[in-house]
């Protein structure tokens, strides 16, 4: 049986993005990254993921939830950076 440190491990994500695609689509960890892999293999799924990404930060912002929100920022913008550095 994986564990939730064996799924992060292979995933393509950090866990705070997978933290919050959790949040976002309101699904534990291990399902928001199996979530997250199947989509990234998807026509614009890098593009989906950072539109998740975005979404729940901003919902995080405006509930003032600012440890939240400085965690999703910082995988935002990994997310980003590591998009550009594939493309």
């Amino acid at each position: 049986m994986l564990s939730l440190h064996d799924c992060l491990g292979f995933s393509r994500l950090t866990p705070e993005q997978i933290e919050a695609i959790a949040d976002h689509e309101h699904l534990d960890m291990i399902p928001a990254a199996e979530w997250a892999e199947w989509v990234l293999d998807r026509p614009n799924g890098p593009v989906i993921v950072q539109c998740l990404l975005t979404d729940q930060l901003e919902h995080c912002r405006a509930h003032g939830d600012i440890r939240r929100s400085h965690r999703y920022q910082s995988g935002l913008d990994d997310f980003i950076r590591r998009q550009s550095d594939d493309g």
